[in-house]
């Protein structure tokens, strides 16, 4: 139990790379997302957009728009960083984010 006044951070960075419900937390997996991974994980192991009571409003949109844009990206790029993540700087405030952004190279992909 908590202490009234207590404040708590918690840290989604984290959440999203453990160990206990991703078997290669530091690697993106797409599959971690299909329907079967999805329904033996713990509902919060993975909360891109909040949870609970203050849940964004709009996440499915959000959602839909993200993957239309970045499905169009991907069909007509091959997407690499040219940094490495043990080399950003990240900060912690409403969203986990790179101090000064990711830089990417984006070369066509052949026709």
């Amino acid at each position: 139990m908590l202490p009234a006044g207590c404040m708590i951070n918690l840290q989604i960075y984290h959440v999203h790379r453990n160990s206990d419900h991703y078997s290669n937390p530091e690697v993106f997996d797409p599959d971690n997302f299909l329907p079967e991974r999805v329904a033996k994980r713990h509902p919060y192991a993975y909360v891109p957009f909040s949870a609970g009571p203050r849940n964004c409003i709009d996440q499915k949109f959000a959602l839909l728009e993200e993957k239309t844009v970045i499905s169009s990206i991907l069909r007509n790029f091959k997407v690499e960083s040219v940094e490495q993540r043990k080399n950003l700087n990240l900060m912690n405030e409403l969203i986990l984010r790179p101090e000064s952004g990711i830089r990417v190279r984006l070369l066509p992909r052949g026709s």
